[in-house]
């Protein structure tokens, strides 16, 4: 005897249309059926959720959000990178030309600056958010390109002194 429980659910996949075959555009391939795509369920993973904290008796909620980007780490990498191409022909125009190597050196040594001064100021920005403001790499990477840019400001000022 073949009695199926009437409180079970009968589980039969889903019947899908089929797509009546195509035509071929050129002629003489004859006619294919196109490709059948069937719709699946889309499962989200399941998102780990903290356990919310307990302040005075209330609990706290703290969404959890993806940190920001430090804009003056940005800028102290973007300073620092244009101090190292500044400094170049400062350091070529330097012997020959004191006047414009002079010049140089008050363009990379503010690039130069400008990038330890925003490096500093954006690592304590991103020491004090605690989480919410990333980018300590960019600032450091400013850091030390600042330095690189300032070292070589000094030396095309050496270089442009002595030549006068």
């Amino acid at each position: 005897m073949n009695a199926q429980d009437p409180y079970q659910p009968q589980m039969q996949p889903p019947a899908y249309p089929q797509p009546a075959p195509q035509q071929h555009p050129r002629p003489g391939w004859g006619s294919y059926p196109g490709p059948v795509y069937q719709p699946h369920s889309v499962q989200w993973p399941p998102m780990a959720v903290p356990a919310p904290a307990m302040v005075d008796g209330f609990f706290l909620v703290q969404p959890r959000l993806k940190p920001i980007p430090s804009g003056p780490a940005i800028g102290s990498l973007v300073a620092g990178i244009g101090a190292i191409p500044a400094s170049l022909p400062g350091l070529v125009f330097a012997a020959f030309s004191p006047w414009a190597g002079l010049t140089f050196f008050m363009l990379t040594a503010l690039l130069g600056g400008g990038s330890i001064v925003l490096a500093v100021y954006s690592r304590r920005q991103i020491r004090r958010a605690a989480g919410g403001v990333s980018g300590r790499g960019l600032a450091t990477t400013g850091l030390v390109l600042g330095i690189v840019g300032s070292s070589l400001a000094g030396l095309t000022a050496l270089i442009s002194v002595v030549s006068l």
